[in-house]
């Protein structure tokens, strides 16, 4: 059920993503993605878990870009490494799930 349906395509970009709500800001390196669904690789300390809502920022034109869509994780796989864990996230359409004034930018 948490697994995506649409074809992935290979990525591997660097991104920074924070929890809402926190002064965080960490870095992951992208695997793969489709048109509802992103796959990255970071760190196993910062305690993710299935559920949690993130905010993730992408390099475009030399700055650090917001992701305009809503972020949410599905799963978390350990890797052979115990200090990487892939985490598998939803992507939805930010405006059908978040009222406009609930809306925070980064």
């Amino acid at each position: 059920m948490e697994r995506r349906r649409e074809t992935r395509t290979e990525a591997d970009e660097i991104i920074r993503w924070k929890r809402p709500g926190r002064i965080e800001d960490h870095r992951a390196w992208t695997v793969d993605n489709s048109p509802s669904g992103l796959g990255f690789l970071t760190h196993a300390l910062h305690a993710l878990s299935p559920g949690d809502e993130l905010h993730l920022r992408r390099k475009d034109d030399g700055m650090w870009a917001p992701m305009e869509r809503n972020v949410r994780i599905a799963r978390i796989t350990p890797t052979s490494s115990p200090e990487l864990v892939l985490v598998g996230c939803t992507l939805s359409d930010q405006s059908k799930q978040v009222p406009t004034e609930r809306r925070r930018p980064w």
